[in-house]
């Protein structure tokens, strides 16, 4: 859901997509924060090799497979609270975007402080839609910055943002359409495979190794339960 109000060059609006039943749509989100590499390689190929070695090896070898995907799937889920809901106000004119992140409730953690962020620190910008929702990322000049990367954009003004992005000489990477979203529905599938469906299901195997990941899931279950459906 989204309401914006326009005065000029300035635009103003609120992004929701919280509840239980929007958590799949927050991780898949999540998952265009990261590049290719650096994706695949936490994501997949870490918890592939922990858990063929802990095969291999013996039950107490799980341990470290299990420990890993519990602090990854805190992590993901986690960072993913910060679509929960978004207040940004864009200046066009200025070429300028500050928005803050309203992070779940209850929640590990706090973000409700205004970020500013400039255009002119941008480089490209990449959208894309998910479920009638969408998503911009934005690449910035500088590799390491402390910078918020991705926004929630309502339908109603994605046309001004990238008018705004092409004014200030920022290129956009990819357009929004559905057939362009398969890469990240793959990147969801294989997260939700290796964080939940198969450390689950190993529990029952090697119950020994697994005890730091069954309480971090209850803990984590516990916080996405309590912020309502």
């Amino acid at each position: 859901m989204a309401n914006h109000d326009e005065d000029e060059a300035v635009t103003t609006w609120t992004a929701q997509i919280g509840g239980l039943r929007k958590l799949p749509q927050r991780i898949a989100f999540n998952s265009i924060d990261f590049g290719r590499l650096l994706w695949w390689t936490v994501f997949a190929v870490v918890p592939a090799v922990l858990l063929a070695f802990g095969s291999l090896v013996s039950d107490k070898g799980t341990y470290a497979y299990h420990m890993y995907c519990a602090f990854l799937m805190t992590a993901t889920l986690q960072s993913s609270e910060r679509f929960i809901s978004m207040t940004a106000k864009l200046d066009q004119g200025a070429g300028e975007l500050v928005s803050t992140y309203h992070m779940g409730e209850p929640t590990l953690f706090r973000s409700d402080e205004d970020v500013s962020t400039s255009f002119e620190d941008v480089e490209s910008a990449r959208f894309v839609t998910l479920a009638d929702q969408t998503v911009v990322r934005l690449y910035y000049r500088n590799s390491f910055t402390n910078k918020p990367t991705v926004f929630l954009v309502p339908s109603d003004i994605e046309d001004q943002f990238r008018e705004s992005l092409r004014q200030h000489d920022v290129s956009i990477r990819g357009e929004s359409e559905e057939d362009s979203t398969g890469w990240v529905w793959v990147r969801f599938v294989i997260t939700v495979l290796l964080l939940g469906v198969i450390p689950v299901s190993a529990v029952f195997i090697w119950p020994v190794g697994s005890w730091v990941y069954v309480l971090a899931f209850i803990i984590n279950s516990i916080f996405i339960l309590r912020q309502g459906w």
